[in-house]
């Protein structure tokens, strides 16, 4: 009779357990928040699709003492950015069924406080923990290269440069270890799969990405973030050394049409840049070197600019003394060739073969060089 009761009373418990789950997930969430600073406006509550597109998925007015409110339910947890309307910038957090307090300032609703936020909180552990102690090291790392090379005017002797690689070496296993474990120990976890795409898509290779991917769990995969990643992968099985590179055809500065396989029977680099992107501009001086010692040999390159305003691409290319042939769409991230190619960063380079299949990727600084070398004194 005990175990019979016993029985009925634990099947009673998980009814309720259930139904209190459930019913969690069909009331969705909350946001009640403040601005302070504002008694009126709208603030807006948007969102990225899965095409990468901004969508601005609710709206609401801001009531005396700055207080707003959303409701509503999503189907998993997905970024969202609370922005007021004119501003290009928020506070972007993981949003899930649950009720979520935030508080902001007028002039800096970036740096909202958000509250309540399950998801969120974890994705957020890893920038304020791992990635900050990746930065205590980094930046000293960076400026003693900065200072040994005089910001890239002075070039290093064979010693120091074997000193910085290691260097360098020993700061990219730092960062490995420290976002491996975060990984590995939220695997079930969405943000896992955004640190995965934060860092390991931008900056890690694409075998360490088929690595992760694999780590995180079967739910995880299947998440609107864990699709982009699986996305990511077939792209760059698309672009990896020896496969054929995409074809594609862009116009120039003067409108002319320019495809990649203009360049067929050549050895061509193709280089994402842009002429707001630091890191490409110092690398430019390298790709000129590459340019003028190569080019009587057959070698050519072709940038292909993520810039949309055309006056500044063309003052670039100007003043850095790119003389090779340059296109663009004139789309910012959204260049039709990047996004083909799945370019997440730039500089973003791939040395194409004459028989048009890809030699390698992302050859900068010194690799150009060497690379090129190896090419050309077998001709």
């Amino acid at each position: 009779m005990k175990s019979t009761i016993l029985k009925s009373g634990l099947l009673a418990l998980a009814l309720i357990s259930t139904i209190t789950s459930c019913s969690k997930k069909e009331e969705g969430f909350t946001i009640n928040g403040t601005i302070a600073g504002l008694d009126k406006g709208t603030v807006y509550l948007e969102n990225t699709d899965e095409k990468g597109d901004k969508k601005i998925a609710d709206s609401a007015e801001i009531q005396k003492g700055g207080v707003f409110a959303f409701t509503g339910k999503v189907s998993e947890p997905l970024l969202y950015t609370i922005k007021l309307k004119g501003e290009e910038y928020g506070a972007t957090f993981l949003l899930d069924n649950e009720n979520i307090k935030v508080e902001a300032k007028k002039d800096s609703i970036f740096k909202a406080k958000v509250s309540g936020a399950t998801q969120n909180d974890i994705y957020k552990s890893y920038y304020d923990n791992e990635f900050k102690k990746i930065q205590a090291i980094a930046g000293p790392v960076y400026k003693f290269s900065d200072s040994l090379s005089q910001n890239g005017k002075v070039k290093l002797t064979a010693e120091q440069q074997t000193m910085m690689d290691k260097k360098w070496k020993d700061l990219q296993a730092f960062a490995d270890d420290l976002t491996d474990k975060f990984i590995r120990k939220n695997k079930d976890k969405t943000a896992a799969a955004l640190v995965i795409s934060d860092r390991i898509v931008s900056y890690g290779t694409p075998e360490q990405v088929k690595t992760y991917y694999a780590v995180l769990s079967p739910e995880v995969q299947k998440s609107v973030y864990g699709k982009q990643l699986k996305e990511a992968i077939d792209l760059n099985d698309k672009t990896a050394v020896g496969v054929a590179a995409p074809e594609f055809s862009q116009t120039d500065v003067n409108g002319k049409e320019v495809k990649l396989s203009d360049y067929k029977g050549k050895y061509v680099l193709i280089d994402f840049w842009a002429s707001w992107c630091g890191p490409c501009r110092k690398e430019n001086p390298n790709v000129v070197l590459a340019y003028k010692t190569y080019h009587d040999k057959g070698f050519e390159v072709l940038g292909i600019s993520l810039d949309d305003k055309k006056n500044l691409w063309e003052k670039a290319i100007e003043k850095d003394g790119l003389t090779w042939t340059h296109v663009s769409d004139l789309k910012g991230w959204k260049n039709d060739v990047a996004v083909l190619y799945g370019v997440k960063l730039v500089p973003t380079n791939y040395l194409i073969g004459p028989d048009g299949k890809i030699v390698a990727k992302n050859l900068r600084e010194e690799a150009l060089q060497t690379k090129l070398k190896e090419i050309f004194s077998k001709s």
